[in-house]
């Protein structure tokens, strides 16, 4: 059998990823992006390679200005009432995140969760599904196409959230780390 030819992949996987934006629901997205806009803190909660993106996501919304914290870090502080919890969790299953969701949920805060199940039994005020699983049928290992997935819209609301505030490239190049 002949290797795969690493160019082309490039190819399947953009093909994929066009196929989950087109299956997205644009209005959620818009939604957590205002929510994320409008409260004070946010939350992230993710483990894993989903924990991964969830930190450089958490990376670009503290460059806009956006007091954000990950779950689990040693500089998290307790979530508080209205405040807003992220929580990405592909199978909507993941221990960890659903006791983050728990902890959120008792101190009064907002949950949205990040899944690929098309209906979780888990309370959250907005679900955002991204259907790797379900609707997009992928070629790529394990999770991939949900983590490229949850990293380009969480690029996108980013980027709503650096227009509804105003900000320019500038802006956040200000913010940016220095102590590298």
């Amino acid at each position: 059998m002949a290797a795969y030819d690493a160019k082309e992949r490039i190819l399947t996987v953009i093909s994929e990823l066009d196929q989950i934006r087109n299956a997205l629901d644009g209005e959620r997205l818009n939604r957590l992006a205002d929510s994320i806009h409008q409260t004070p803190r946010v939350f992230f909660s993710g483990q894993g390679r989903s924990g991964l993106m969830v930190k450089a996501i958490a990376i670009r919304l503290m460059h806009i200005g956006i007091q954000v914290y990950v779950a689990g870090e040693s500089n998290t502080p307790a979530i508080e009432k209205n405040e807003l919890l992220v929580a990405v969790s592909s199978s909507a299953k993941t221990t960890v995140t659903l006791s983050h969701i728990a902890a959120a949920r008792k101190a009064g805060a907002k949950v949205v969760l990040i899944s690929s199940a098309p209906a979780p039994e888990v309370d959250a005020d907005i679900h955002i599904q991204i259907p790797s699983r379900t609707e997009v049928a992928t070629e790529q290992h394990a999770g991939s196409l949900f983590e490229q997935s949850l990293l380009i819209a969480g690029d996108a609301i980013a980027w709503r959230i650096q227009n509804l505030r105003g900000k320019q490239d500038a802006d956040l190049d200000k913010r940016h780390a220095n102590l590298q």
